[in-house]
């Protein structure tokens, strides 16, 4: 885990308030190592902090520097490739390569005294940009931004580049995710190459790494990202939850049923306030739902960090693609397939901003790497040509997802857990309903709370 930072339009303290970015984000990991690059006299200076070797993120050359928070699932010709035309200022070609690269990462450069910023097409590292004051900023979290006085902070899109020179700032879109046509295709040609692609996914997340953690729910998801992860590295289960949570109750039973080790840790409600402070700090925003989706992959995150893991699958992202939540059956109800296959496309291009920044904020501090192969390219590109009909099916469909059940009996997923239900993580770990009922204590509602936690804790400089 890391961070970077950058800014222009400084030139006489550039370098001092880049450091005082990277040190407002020095909760993404410890022992970190902080690299800060300014040409003098110059108007910028970018740097970042990481666990790893400096030099696998931080690139310096006489023409350009660039700062790099993130990874790169291969090291392919593609990435060196991209690598080699970033230093030699080729930028447009080197974030498109990048962008479509397995992986997940963001950059600032420095090149013929311009500033770039892009991320992965996916969105799956965050990237935060403010101006004011007669300066351009770039940071891994918007807290640094306000740290420095600049309120107005955007996220950086993923598949946008911005570039950043003294007439001011460009923004351009360079790739997107394209919502392709509905294939004509069978259900049972759907399901093969949909196995197929999620296997080649997994040996992506897991290349080069021994073992891995898998945030398990005993849900769909979680049960096929773990059985098709033990195929490529050791694996083991961690699953969290409030003490008497609906969710722990089976966890143990599926683990024997997929045949893998489960650590299972519970929290006691009396604990759970301060990790709503911890967490609406860490995610920088007040919202119900994504606070109650945190808390618990803070937690998984914790106890993953507690067994040695530093990567931690899960399965974020395939919701979005199979029509997972009941939203979805009530859009195809009442709006018709049209309607459904847009919401469907409009949540993938939207998850970025919905899940993934949260995701990857309410994890940083343990220094655990959040990867899901439901997030690869080739996947979610196929998955969105899929025949709406193979998701969701017409008339109150409670079931959904119908091709990746398909899929989790392909992989050997017993029946019991492929045709579960599906059980959000905020109401299987307890936590949401914690929330309500913490706020009710104080007489708010769970948004007013909230909302209070959030602007306690707002300007606090360290994680509470």
């Amino acid at each position: 885990m890391g961070a970077i930072a950058g800014v222009f339009g400084v030139a006489d303290n550039a370098r001092t308030m880049v450091q005082e970015l990277l040190l407002a984000l020095r909760h993404r990991g410890s022992n970190m190592r902080i690299a800060v690059a300014q040409a003098e006299p110059s108007p910028w200076a970018i740097g970042c902090i990481c666990n790893e070797a400096i030099e696998r993120h931080f690139l310096e050359c006489e023409r350009a520097v660039l700062a790099f928070d993130g990874s790169f699932f291969q090291q392919s010709n593609q990435v060196n490739f991209a690598q080699r035309y970033m230093m030699k200022g080729v930028v447009r070609v080197a974030a498109r390569t990048l962008m479509s690269a397995p992986g997940e990462f963001a950059a600032l450069s420095i090149l013929r005294g311009r500033m770039f910023a892009f991320r992965d097409l996916n969105g799956l590292k965050p990237l935060y940009y403010a101006s004011g004051r007669g300066r351009w900023a770039f940071a891994s979290e918007r807290k640094a931004l306000w740290k420095i006085g600049l309120r107005n902070v955007e996220s950086v899109p993923p598949g946008g580049l911005y570039s950043v020179d003294r007439r001011g700032i460009a923004r351009t879109r360079v790739e997107l995710i394209k919502r392709p046509p509905q294939r004509a295709i069978t259900y049972e040609q759907a399901t093969s190459k949909l196995t197929r692609l999620l296997k080649r996914s997994i040996r992506r997340v897991t290349a080069g790494i021994d073992r891995s953690a898998v945030a398990f729910s005993g849900g769909l998801d979680s049960a096929v990202t773990a059985v098709l992860a033990k195929e490529s590295c050791e694996t083991e289960l961690v699953s969290v939850g409030l003490t008497g949570s609906p969710e722990l109750s089976t966890v143990e039973k599926y683990a024997r049923e997929i045949n893998l080790p489960i650590t299972v840790e519970t929290f006691e409600p009396d604990c759970l306030e301060d990790y709503v402070r911890r967490v609406v700090w860490l995610i920088e925003e007040p919202n119900l739902m994504k606070v109650s989706v945190a808390v618990p992959l803070h937690w998984a995150a914790m106890l993953a960090a507690k067994r040695g893991f530093s990567i931690m699958l899960c399965g974020q992202g395939s919701d979005e693609l199979f029509g997972g939540y009941y939203k979805y059956a009530k859009t195809l109800d009442k709006k018709g397939r049209k309607a459904l296959v847009n919401e469907l496309y409009r949540s993938v291009i939207e998850a970025s901003q919905v899940n993934y920044e949260r995701d990857e904020q309410a994890t940083a501090p343990s220094s655990v790497e959040l990867r899901t192969p439901f997030a690869d390219l080739d996947v979610i590109r196929f998955s969105l040509a899929i025949p709406s009909e193979y998701k969701v099916k017409a008339g109150n469909d409670l079931t959904r997802k119908w091709v990746l059940r398909s899929v989790a009996e392909v992989l050997g997923v017993p029946k019991d857990i492929a045709w579960r239900r599906k059980k959000a993580i905020q109401h299987g770990t307890g936590v949401e309903n914690a929330i309500r009922k913490l706020a009710k204590s104080k007489n708010l509602t769970a948004e007013s709370y909230l909302a209070s936690v959030h602007a306690e804790v707002r300007g606090l400089e360290s994680m509470p």
